[in-house]
């Protein structure tokens, strides 16, 4: 039988600290200068256990008492009042995640927080699921999708030639599945999606298009000299096959992080392309870019009209502080102005693999060398952690022949291979070689 009356209870005022009105069976009522409540207090392992029951009067004193005695039955059988609580809410929860839009938005939230995703990559994943699966399943409960709806999903994309946007939205799912399944919204005999999933071929590599040939290049560094675009413009076009870094970093250069005396180019690690958390670990190191004298010509020029400090390529309009750099596809727009394929010809990430392929080639020089400039790490195990070398005076020199290759070309001297290698790669053979048995 109970200890106290709604008499007492409303009667009841608060007291310099809190304090708790015992109705017996293990329930208190806890008054405090912001409120009363109910309290249900029981011993676990030794240790005292507060349970909430509610707020009075939202709880009357007959519903308090209907809660403990149903808390005081759970331990009667050997159940823990706190742990019951704790996995109703835990279903109550997944509940609210049934439909499969919601699944994935709450392991898209997850993922991004976890994984340290940038904001254009998390947009990115999440965009292929409201363009490609969520108009079909996002509503239904994760657990009624039928394994020929997910497919439909990825044969969708599949069908009109995107084979890896198919590829990518699989693993997607794979993941919000298996989130699921951590969850306990899903048991594991219904997760259906694996890498099989579709039967989607492996999509073929695809690399930027990139030119290879002394005379193609040569013939393109003409087109740019002779480009009557906008300044700026031009002072990018002309630095990037000089410099071949990713057109990311170029476009975010600030006069800050170029040092003209020491003809150096400081690109720090959130300008670089990396892992988020390697982009906020202090110790990940600066990119150092090593200017060749017709570069410093160039930024010199270009010095006066958008230094001394901010963005070394300025845009023109500056609607946001991204907008404060030119556009990612100036460049690109620039190529195909000229009249050349950015998908078959020459794009501005290409120029990067026309550098690695000519120093290579022509010039010779160590493919490490060449590696570090592209700020590539080592392929070896562990290289990465150990090699740390920056080769900073070879890459100096390397960069300022690689720059001289480029005014030679440009003027239409090119290089002149062994004329015995060009008549053996010319002649047609004169009768097949056979192997000895």
């Amino acid at each position: 039988m109970g200890l106290l009356s709604e008499t007492q209870i409303r009667a009841a005022k608060p007291g310099p600290k809190e304090y708790l009105l015992n109705d017996g069976d293990n329930l208190y009522l806890r008054v405090r200068a912001t409120g009363k409540a109910w309290i249900y207090r029981y011993m676990r392992h030794g240790k005292p256990v507060k349970l909430g029951m509610g707020p009075y009067p939202g709880v009357t004193l007959a519903q308090a008492r209907i809660k403990a005695n149903e808390a005081n039955s759970l331990r009667a059988n050997g159940q823990d009042p706190k742990d019951v609580r704790g996995r109703e809410e835990e279903l109550a929860r997944t509940a609210r995640l049934q439909t499969f839009e919601l699944m994935a938005r709450a392991w898209h939230k997850s993922a991004t927080k976890d994984r340290h995703w940038s904001d254009a990559y998390s947009h990115r994943i999440i965009r292929h699921l409201e363009l490609h699966v969520f108009p079909w399943v996002g509503d239904k409960p994760i657990d009624t999708i039928l394994p020929t709806e997910i497919v439909s999903c990825l044969h969708r994309p599949k069908e009109r030639g995107n084979l890896e946007t198919a590829q990518r939205i699989r693993e997607v799912i794979q993941h919000i599945y298996q989130y699921a399944v951590d969850l306990g919204t899903l048991e594991p005999a219904k997760n259906f999606v694996n890498r099989y999933t579709g039967g989607l071929p492996s999509p073929r590599g695809r690399h930027y298009a990139a030119i290879t040939d002394p005379a193609q290049l040569g013939q393109l560094m003409r087109d740019i000299r002779n480009y009557h675009g906008n300044f700026i413009t031009c002072c990018a076009l002309r630095l990037a096959p000089m410099l071949f870094q990713r057109p990311g970093q170029i476009r975010f250069a600030d006069w800050e992080d170029i040092n003209l005396e020491v003809e150096l180019w400081r690109c720090p690690p959130e300008k670089m392309k990396m892992r988020e958390w390697q982009k906020r670990d202090s110790r990940t190191p600066a990119h150092i870019v090593p200017l060749p004298r017709q570069a410093l010509e160039i930024l010199e020029e270009l010095h006066s009209l958008t230094g001394p400090t901010g963005p070394v390529f300025r845009s023109m309009s500056r609607r946001s502080e991204t907008s404060r750099y030119i556009s990612e596809n100036t460049i690109n727009v620039a190529l195909r102005t000229m009249g050349y394929d950015t998908k078959e010809q020459i794009t501005g990430h290409g120029f990067r693999a026309t550098a690695r392929t000519m120093i290579r080639e022509h010039l010779g020089w160590d493919p490490d060398v060449i590696e570090r400039h592209l700020a590539h790490t080592s392929d070896e195990e562990l290289g990465s952690s150990y090699d740390r070398a920056e080769f900073i005076a070879q890459r100096k020199t390397m960069v300022q022949q690689w720059a001289n290759f480029l005014d030679e070309l440009e003027a239409g001297k090119l290089p002149q291979p062994d004329s015995k290698v060009l008549q053996f790669i010319r002649e047609k053979p004169r009768s097949a070689f056979r192997l000895r048995a």
